[in-house]
C-alpha cells in the first residue's frame, strides 16, 4: 500500500487550504477534492481488503492447523496400521504354519484311518473265515462225539456180552475190564496152558470158543491177542528158545482157536508176543510171577469211521 494513501484527511484539508490561499483555481480544487475522495474510497477498500486478507489469513492458519492435526492423526493412524499390519502378518504366518500342521495331521489321520479301515476289513474277513472254520469244526466235533458215543455204547454192550458169555470162568483165572475205550479179557496161564506149553487145554478151549461166538456177532470189533510171561528163563523145549517164542506161540494158538469160528474175519485178528516186558507185578514172588503169566485179548471197536471224520478237510 502506498504511503500517501495513508495521510489523514485533515492533512489534505490543510494542503487544500494552502492551495486555496495560493489562489489555486476552483477547477484544480475540485479535482483535488475528487482525488481526495477517490483516495479515501481506495483507502477504505484497502482496509476492507486488508481485513479480508487478515480474515483469510486467520482462516488459512486455522485450516493449516486443522490440516496439520489431520496429518499428525493420519501419521499416528498410519503408524498404528503399520504395527497392526506387522502383528497381523505374524498372526498370518502362525496361522499358515498351524494350517500346515493341521493339514499334515489331517492327511496323516486320513491315511491312518484308511490303514485302520483296511486292517478292520482284513480282520472282519479273517473273523468270518474263522467263524466258518469254527462252525465246520463244531459240526465235525458233534459228528465225532456222536461216533464216540456210538462206540462207547458198542464197547459197553460188548463188555456186557463178553462178561455174560464168560461168566462161568470168572473164578478160574479170568478177568474183564474196560480201559481206554477197549475191553481187556485177561486169562491166567492156569486157565489156558500147562507150564511152558502153548497147547490150549480143554477148559481154555471152551472159554475161547465162547468168546469167539461173541466176536462172530460183532464183526466190527478188532481182536488183539497178547502173550505174556514172567522173567524166569525158559529152558530149552524143542523149538522154543526163550520167553519171546513162548509168548508168541501162545498168542497164535489162541488166534487159531478163534478162527475156527468161520464167522470171524481173519483180517480182524492179530497176535503179539510181549515176553516178560509188560509185567503186572514185580517178579519177586511165585504169586506175582503167576500174575504176569497171562494172555490178554484186547477188543477194540473199528475206528475207521472216526478217523475218516478226523481226516476230513
Amino acid at each position: 500500500m502506498k504511503r500517501s494513501s495513508l495521510i489523514p484527511r485533515w492533512g489534505i484539508c490543510l494542503c487544500l487550504g494552502a492551495m486555496a490561499i495560493s489562489c489555486v483555481s476552483s477547477k484544480k480544487y475540485n479535482e483535488l477534492l475528487q482525488k481526495q475522495e477517490d483516495c479515501a474510497t481506495e483507502n477504505r477498500d484497502l482496509k476492507m481488503a486488508k481485513q479480508d486478507c487478515d480474515a483469510s489469513l486467520v482462516e488459512s492458519q486455522s485450516l493449516n492447523d486443522r490440516l496439520q492435526a489431520d496429518l499428525d492423526n493420519t501419521r499416528t493412524e498410519l503408524d498404528t496400521l503399520r504395527r497392526n499390519y506387522i502383528l497381523m502378518a505374524a498372526d498370518l504366518a502362525d496361522l499358515q504354519e498351524n494350517y500346515k500342521q493341521i493339514d499334515a495331521e489331517y492327511k496323516s489321520s486320513v491315511s491312518g484311518k484308511d490303514a485302520l479301515t483296511e486292517q478292520l476289513s482284513l480282520k472282519e474277513t479273517e473273523l468270518a473265515e474263522k467263524e466258518k472254520l469254527l462252525n465246520s469244526q463244531s459240526e465235525k466235533l458233534a459228528e465225532l462225539q456222536a461216533i464216540l458215543d456210538k462206540k462207547d455204547q458198542q464197547i459197553n454192550n460188548l463188555r456186557d456180552a463178553v462178561s455174560k458169555a464168560l461168566l462161568g470162568f470168572r473164578d478160574k483165572g479170568l478177568s474183564i475190564q474196560m480201559k481206554n475205550g477197549k475191553v481187556y479179557v485177561s486169562m491166567d496161564e492156569k486157565l489156558l496152558f500147562a507150564s511152558g506149553s502153548w497147547t490150549v487145554n480143554p477148559q481154555g478151549r471152551e472159554a475161547i470158543y465162547e468168546l469167539g461166538n461173541v466176536m462172530a456177532q460183532n464183526p466190527d470189533i478188532h481182536i488183539m491177542v497178547e502173550g505174556h510171561t514172567d522173567n524166569v528163563p525158559l529152558r530149552g523145549k524143542g523149538d522154543i528158545k526163550d520167553n519171546w517164542d513162548l509168548s508168541t506161540k501162545r498168542a497164535t494158538s489162541i488166534v487159531r482157536l478163534l478162527l475156527e469160528n468161520s464167522n470171524i474175519d481173519p483180517s480182524r485178528v492179530s497176535a503179539c508176543g510181549r515176553s516178560e516186558y509188560m509185567p503186572l507185578a514185580d517178579n519177586d514172588s511165585p504169586e506175582n510171577r503167576a500174575k504176569n503169566r497171562r494172555t490178554e485179548i484186547i477188543l477194540t471197536p473199528d475206528l475207521d469211521e472216526l478217523f475218516q471224520v478226523i481226516g476230513q478237510d
